[in-house]
Order: structure tokens, then C-alpha cells, then sequence
């Protein structure tokens, strides 16, 4: 990994930021193989890293509605909305440092298995009543 160290009187190294990018690239063929393996238990994941914010956003499929307990009870700060197509579950993972938003469409998912589905995880939903997701993310 290329550590990389500015200041103002010296300037940006192109060859600093080529190797920055290929880190980075290089990364993402371990988190692609992940990805995969999720794909085959039924659920997509796009993870969106800027600087400072690592956002990871899950579509689970009729198959994989059964994973949602664990994926909620592995959740800190966790609310659920419903939306016009669905549901979605937002909260912190990894300590807080990686926000999760898990979208289930409604067709995948009936009202009452998403109610017992709250029940079994505990979800504050007072915390959630304006219709905001945590973190702020807008339902």
C-alpha cells in the first residue's frame, strides 16, 4: 500500500497518485469475489466509498428474506421504514464506520413477515417515527 504524504511546498507526485489508484483497484478484485458470494445467497450489495463515509447498500431477494434477523440484529442503531415499493433497514455496522441501508422490495417480503421480523429483532421504530432512517439517510 503506497503511503502518500503532502505539503504545500512540495508538489502532487504523478506516479504517487497512479499507485493510490492501483492500491485501490486491487482491493476491489478481494471485495468482488465477496460480492459474488453474497450473489449466490441472494442478495446484491453496492458499496459506495468516499473519503470519509463507507456506504454499503443490500437488495435481498425472496430466497434471502430469511437472512434478515441476523443482518438486523447485526445492525447498532438500527430503524425501519416503509416505503412505497418495500421496506428498508438503515443503520452501523463495523463499528459504527460503515452505514448499511437493506432494501427489501414488498413484493419479496408479506407486511407480516416484516412485522415479525421487528419483533424478533427488537427495532426501535420510536427513534424512526419522522420517516427518517438512521444516520439521516431519507426513507
Amino acid at each position: 500500500m503506497t503511503i502518500m504524504a503532502f505539503t504545500t511546498a512540495a508538489p502532487i507526485r504523478p506516479q504517487a497518485l497512479s499507485d493510490g489508484v492501483e492500491d485501490v483497484v486491487a482491493e476491489a478484485w478481494s471485495v468482488f469475489g465477496e460480492v459474488q458470494d453474497l450473489a449466490r445467497l441472494g442478495a446484491e450489495i453496492a458499496v459506495t466509498v468516499r473519503p470519509g463515509e463507507i456506504l454499503a447498500d443490500l437488495t435481498v431477494s425472496r430466497e434471502a428474506a430469511h437472512l434478515l434477523p441476523t443482518l438486523i440484529q447485526g445492525l447498532e442503531t438500527s430503524g425501519i421504514t416503509r416505503t412505497e415499493t418495500g421496506f428498508r433497514i438503515a443503520g452501523t455496522m463495523c463499528q459504527g464506520n460503515v452505514s448499511l441501508r437493506i432494501i427489501v422490495d414488498s413484493a419479496e417480503v408479506t407486511v407480516g413477515q416484516m412485522e415479525a421480523l421487528v419483533a424478533a429483532a427488537d427495532v426501535d421504530f420510536d427513534a424512526y417515527a419522522g420517516g427518517e432512517c438512521a444516520r439521516g439517510y431519507a426513507a
